[in-house]
């Protein structure tokens, strides 16, 4: 049976003192995650860590319905010793790291609550997914500029998919997801990046790059989106609208990030794969 809470929290349109916040919040946090993108270094690395621990809490709160538990304890040291490997470029014991503290808080959250596997999940959907974001920042050839890519992606397609969805709106894609996504949205997130992919190709490589980088961004717009609508319906499951309230305007960094998560994923795995095909035909 889910977990969920008596009375469902049902998205309503934001108001104009909400939409506010949620533009300030941006413009405060936006030239942080810029300036620590174009430094990288120690900078990048301390800011994924303690999106990492605001995320683990988040998540943990969520799923045990507590604070400060044991498998939480266990998921924030996963996630510190994970972030100190990466940091440190020592990525096999930051996944080690993750996948230790996985398991942790799942015997934990079990022993007391039940639903250990669900708590033991942040591992993989939280801690590795920012163990490869400092990997591509860090340690991936031209890190620097397909980070500034990934970023610019995810927040094109959360503004593409927001204003689409409110301005054009239409069918739903699922109430068992969402009651207020729509196919609009999707379009307008995956639009979103594929104008900021085919700037990026155009920009840094050059005008014949554009169509490549317009794939390129166009799937990871539609990466973000799914990231979007995978923790929407987890939030359904646990009977949420908002994960948290540590970001006015947007929620919780679970909230916020929920697109980063995939969109991540989905680069560094094709950028690993497009890295290892390089050396098998060299």
């Amino acid at each position: 049976m889910s977990p969920s809470v008596d009375k469902l929290d049902v998205a309503k349109p934001a108001s104009a003192g909400a939409l506010t916040k949620r533009i300030i919040s941006a413009l405060v946090l936006m030239p942080i995650v810029i300036a620590a993108v174009y430094h990288g270094g120690s900078a990048f690395a301390a800011m994924i860590a303690f999106a990492a621990v605001v995320m683990v809490f988040e998540w943990s709160r969520m799923v045990e319905r507590r604070v400060l538990t044991n498998a939480f304890y266990a998921l924030v040291c996963a996630s510190a010793a994970a972030m100190y490997f990466a940091a440190a470029g020592n990525y096999d014991a930051a996944l080690f790291s993750a996948a230790i503290g996985g398991l942790a808080s799942s015997l934990f959250a079990k022993r007391n609550s039940g639903i250990g596997i669900w708590s033991g999940f942040a591992a993989f959907y939280v801690i590795i997914p920012c163990i490869a974001l400092v990997w591509l920042r860090l340690d991936a050839p031209s890190g620097r500029a397909l980070s500034f890519l990934l970023f610019g992606v995810v927040w094109a397609a959360d503004s593409g998919a927001f204003l689409f969805g409110k301005f054009i709106g239409g069918p739903k894609i699922s109430y068992a997801l969402s009651p207020s996504k729509t196919w609009s949205g999707i379009g307008g997130g995956v639009m979103g990046g594929c104008l900021i992919g085919a700037v990026f190709g155009a920009v840094t490589i050059g005008p014949a790059a554009a169509l490549l980088y317009t794939v390129i961004g166009g799937g990871l717009g539609a990466a973000s989106v799914l990231g979007d609508l995978f923790e929407s319906g987890i939030k359904r499951y646990f009977g949420l609208k908002d994960i948290s309230g540590f970001i006015p305007g947007h929620g919780g960094a679970l909230d916020r990030l929920d697109g980063m998560i995939f969109a991540t994923s989905a680069m560094t795995g094709g950028l690993l794969l497009y890295m290892l095909g390089e050396r098998i035909q060299g």
